[in-house]
């Protein structure tokens, strides 16, 4: 079934859920560990009984991080989520088989879509399969289980072997279907899935055959496939076999790429050099140097809007700044930076946006996925006051770390909650065109940072200017572009716009 531009899919902001930080709820002090008792709930039944604080924040798609058990064997640390040994059960850490049914039907209730994660790739070395069917897995030279890169504790599926390619089938079923018969009398369940490392299986005609299979097992319901892919010709790639939307992977390497901290916490607009040594990056780095950040951003925007007549059906671009692998964008780029990013985000075309748990209360530590508490190598560069760089590393942890103080975790949240209230309340921001405008800015081209574009639907014209540089920046053409009701930011008195700031004005 293709999905329709009116589809519940367009409008989706996801809420990324870590159960182990979400429900984390152990003692902050030694006054509250002398008082402690055992917790009545599970991290699936504290999850379901605080949805409704979630809707309050706006996020309208909850997606679970893989909810299945952990492999036991060659576990590193803690045991990861992304090594299952079994797909169709539930992990005992999480809670039970009725208790995530519970979960699916309260989040429907509430008018929520729910995605599971789960790694077409591979499977725990524990996983069922290894023993009752060691054909579905790639061998190595000495006939053992095969696993990519360092990846130790899995074992990569085989999709040469036509038996694998029906189970994996009946494995998303299950899934879509566990609530047993709708209104409708039809299977009804949760709403699709995040493909972990989609496009890396061995044979990707399998999406060609498992996609139509269960959209026509599923007529009438609009399922939400999301890879996690990395490079934008692998994202075209499995757009083309079907895939809804995938990773902008480039949206995060200008983050990543774009942003330091200086001792003092700020966001500084500095290129890494690491840029340079990712060719996936060079298209985006030419524009930057052409045009500066502006021109990077902006190419970024716009080659998923350029490629979409391809397509039969909408296409998306998952944008965030934090995600469970990548650490917290807060740390990592500065709070200026931080804030900036995700106006991007949720402003852009054809986006998906995505909150990580915590990421609306300020947290700046990734939540565990190998161990309670160690470093991260997710971490970011500072900047000392005489201009050199150094690196620091993140941490990984398995509570939360989030923005000092009551007034700052109260701010991340208020910002959070207007930015999902301004794209849900004008729908030229979810599923408008997108064209790129210059606003005139007053600066070289290769030191731009105000990328400008127009969202259109219909007759109606919202125009926005994010500024992804530490600097204000006049924009010249202001009195003209910007002239209409704002419904977020403001320029400043002679057409300024401040470091990090934005400008949402509705033309017509």
């Amino acid at each position: 079934m293709k999905t329709s531009s009116s589809s519940w899919i367009a409008s989706a902001v996801l809420y990324q859920i870590n159960l182990r930080s979400l429900a984390a709820r152990e003692p902050r002090n030694a006054i509250e560990a002398a008082t402690e008792k055992p917790l009545a709930e599970s991290p699936l039944a504290y999850l379901t009984r605080h949805l409704p604080r979630l809707r309050r924040l706006g996020v309208n798609t909850l997606y679970l991080l893989p909810p299945y058990p952990i492999g036991q064997f060659a576990r590193k640390g803690i045991g990861s989520p992304y090594a299952s040994r079994d797909f169709t059960a539930v992990d005992p850490e999480y809670g039970t088989r009725a208790e995530i049914i519970g979960f699916i039907r309260r989040a429907h209730e509430l008018r929520f879509k729910v995605l599971f994660d789960i790694t077409p790739n591979h499977t725990a070395r524990d996983h069922v399969w290894m023993t009752e069917h060691p054909e579905y897995y790639v061998k190595a030279p000495d006939g053992s289980a095969f696993y990519d890169c360092d990846w130790s504790d899995t074992a990569k599926l085989d999709y040469t072997q036509p038996a694998l390619r029906l189970a994996m089938i009946e494995v998303y079923d299950y899934w879509l279907s566990i609530l047993g018969p709708g209104d409708d009398g039809r299977p009804d369940g949760i709403d699709g899935f995040r493909l972990d490392m989609a496009h890396f299986i061995n044979d990707n005609s399998f999406w060609d055959q498992a996609l139509p299979v269960l959209r026509a097992r599923h007529p009438g319901r609009d399922l939400l496939f999301m890879a996690e892919c990395y490079g934008f010709q692998n994202n075209l790639g499995l757009f083309a076999r079907g895939m809804d939307a995938a990773y902008d992977d480039d949206f995060y390497k200008l983050c990543q790429y774009a942003y330091a901290v200086d001792e003092e916490g700020s966001s500084r607009l500095r290129l890494s050099e690491d840029a340079h040594h990712n060719h996936d990056f060079h298209p985006v780095l030419d524009a930057w140097q052409d045009g500066g950040i502006a021109a990077a951003a902006g190419r970024i925007l716009m080659q998923y809007e350029e490629a979409a007549p391809r397509f039969a059906g909408p296409r998306y671009a998952a944008r965030y700044t934090d995600n469970h692998d990548e650490g917290r964008g807060l740390y990592r780029f500065g709070p200026g930076a931080f804030r900036a990013l995700n106006l991007l985000a949720f402003l852009s075309p054809r986006a998906l946006p995505f909150l990580l748990t915590g990421q609306e209360f300020g947290a700046v530590n990734r939540p565990s996925i190998h161990a309670r508490c160690q470093p991260c190598d997710k971490g970011r560069r500072l900047l000392s006051a005489d201009g050199r760089e150094f690196r620091q590393e993140g941490v990984e942890f398995e509570g939360n770390l989030f923005a000092r103080g009551f007034e700052e975790r109260r701010h991340w949240r208020e910002f959070f909650r207007d930015l999902i209230a301004l794209r849900r309340k004008h729908r030229p921001l979810v599923d408008g065109a997108c064209a790129l405008t210059d606003p005139g800015e007053d600066a070289p081209p290769h030191e731009r940072t105000v990328v400008a574009f127009d969202r259109t639907l219909g007759r109606r014209l919202i125009r926005c200017a994010v500024n992804l540089g530490d600097q204000p920046r006049r924009l010249e053409r202001a009195p003209h572009l910007f002239a209409g009701p704002v419904l977020y930011g403001e320029l400043g008195p002679d057409g300024v716009l401040p470091p990090f700031g934005a400008c949402v004005v509705q033309v017509s």
